[in-house]
Parts: structure tokens; sequence; C-alpha cells
């Protein structure tokens, strides 16, 4: 997989999903034409920066539209699209 930068808060990546800080404490998550809000929050780890998201960030797609459950392997698959990109901006993911 790999990443472009769209601006300096957010890539795109070549499956075509799409990564964006929108505020100092949310990331919007782009796929397919669904957007999912992640409440995310700086952090340090072992002397870099990361990334504390909640272990649920990606039960449920957006807020303005009905909300759709995820199933777990969803979660896990966003999970992991998020963490690429991220590491592709040198930010490490920390789950909490």
């Amino acid at each position: 997989m790999s990443f472009k930068w769209l601006n300096k808060q957010g890539v795109e990546s070549d499956s075509g999903f799409i990564v964006q800080f929108t505020g100092r404490f949310t990331c919007e998550y782009t796929e397919n034409g669904r957007v999912l809000e992640i409440e995310v929050e700086d952090g340090e780890k072992a002397g870099r920066p990361c990334i504390n998201i909640k272990h649920d960030a990606f039960a449920k797609w957006g807020k303005l539209r009905a909300f759709h459950e995820a199933t777990e392997q969803e979660q896990e698959r966003l999970m992991n699209n998020f963490k690429a990109a991220m590491a592709f901006q040198g930010l490490e993911v920390e789950v909490f």
C-alpha cells in the first residue's frame, strides 16, 4: 500500500481511502463515499509522537448519516488502514 500527501493534514492511499486531520481532536477516515469521524489525542511513545484512539473508533460510520455498524473484520481492516496512513506520516497509533 502506498500513500500520497493531499495537504499538510491528509493522505490518500492507492487503495482509495483518505485520512484527514480536521481539528485538534478529530480526524476523518473516508472510503467509498462514506465518512467516519475519529476522536484523536496527541501523545508520545518512546520519545516519538503518536496518536491515541479508542479501541471502538471504527465501530460506526458517519454522524451525518444513519449509523452503520461495522463488523469486527471491517473494524480491523479500517484500523489497519488507519495505522498504515499514520505510519506514512511518521506517527504511531496507540489504542486504548
